[in-house]
């Protein structure tokens, strides 16, 4: 990335299956590992002049949360999910920071972490129908036994076990877009929504948390379209969306329209289980602010936001020619 670019601002949302990957338990050390891998790309964004907003995902490291709570109850009290959230993205926070520091041996600028809460519906009908995935994988015996103790519904996940299911609620507001616009604005290198940030309803004029779980993706194109960002890069385990997946026909998406994405993904094209919500989450920032979004892996994102012509999957408003 040649041309320095300090008047754009990228949002970029990893995801916490990134920071604890599969196979993995989640210890420190590995968490710590997994995010100084992904920050090379981050810092070479930085570089390049960008104004950097990160947010991140944090459904395994919410729900091992979850589990400490469950097996310490007899101990300590047990914390509501949505407090768990705003451990995580402390601790995520410190994760990030400390790579970023370390990768650019603490000359990576001024960077904050921002405990962030998100407005939802309290009648959103997500709270009827859990669907969001958190913490560890079981076998089928385990997640059952889970499941008749703690009442938390379970589901099969991708072929790789069961997991708990918690309800995903669409975000409506960022409660701190303010302080984090002016933050972005004075040159910081602003972490914030993480786990798609603390669901949050107004009871009569009185803000409480929700047992929620809420799409990070969907909250990282809130909050993108809210900063009027000018990029929106959402980081998955490809560097590419494919179109017809596992079939003969399979062939990569580089540069799309937001309305050619959509007839794709009414035609069946992205399963909900995986590469749906970010294309959803794609659209909606396009849709919105009329930037460009990138579909990409860690590896590749620096060069995905070098152009159109960068690696990576691309949507916009319309092709200019």
């Amino acid at each position: 990335m040649s041309d320095k670019h300090p008047s754009r601002t990228a949002v970029i949302a990893l995801g916490g299956n990134a920071i604890t990957l599969e196979g993995q338990s989640g210890t420190y050390e590995e968490m710590l590992a997994n995010c100084q891998a992904m920050v090379k790309s981050i810092a070479a964004i930085h570089e390049a002049g960008w104004r950097i907003v990160i947010t991140h995902g944090n459904g395994p490291q919410v729900g091992n949360l979850a589990v400490q709570q469950d097996e310490a109850e007899l101990l300590v009290p047990g914390q509501p999910l949505y407090a768990l959230g705003a451990m995580t993205q402390g601790l995520i926070g410190h994760l990030i920071e400390t790579a970023l520091l370390n990768e650019r041996g603490h000359d990576i600028g001024s960077i904050v972490t921002v405990v962030t809460h998100v407005d939802v519906d309290p009648q959103d009908p997500a709270f009827g129908n859990p669907t969001k995935p958190i913490g560890p994988f079981y076998t089928l015996g385990q997640a059952e036994e889970r499941s008749a103790r703690t009442g938390q519904p379970i589901v099969e996940d991708a072929g790789r076990g069961y997991r708990v299911v918690v309800a995903s609620p669409r975000p409506r507001r960022v409660l701190e877009r303010d302080a984090i616009t002016s933050l972005v604005a004075q040159g910081f290198m602003v972490i914030a929504g993480g786990g798609g940030g603390i669901p949050v309803v107004d009871d009569q004029g009185t803000i409480r948390g929700v047992n929620a779980v809420i799409d990070k993706d969907r909250a990282a194109a809130l909050l993108a379209a809210e900063l009027k960002a000018d990029a929106l890069v959402l980081v998955t385990g490809v560097d590419t969306v494919l179109l017809d997946f596992g079939k003969p026909t399979q062939r990569e998406l580089n540069v799309v329209t937001a309305d050619e994405m959509r007839t794709h993904a009414q035609d069946g094209q992205f399963p909900a289980g995986s590469m749906g919500p970010k294309v959803e989450a794609a659209i909606d920032f396009v849709d919105a602010r009329d930037g460009v979004a990138v579909i990409t892996s860690a590896n590749l994102m620096s060069a995905a936001l070098d152009g159109l012509a960068g690696p990576g999957t691309h949507i916009v408003r319309s092709v200019r020619s």
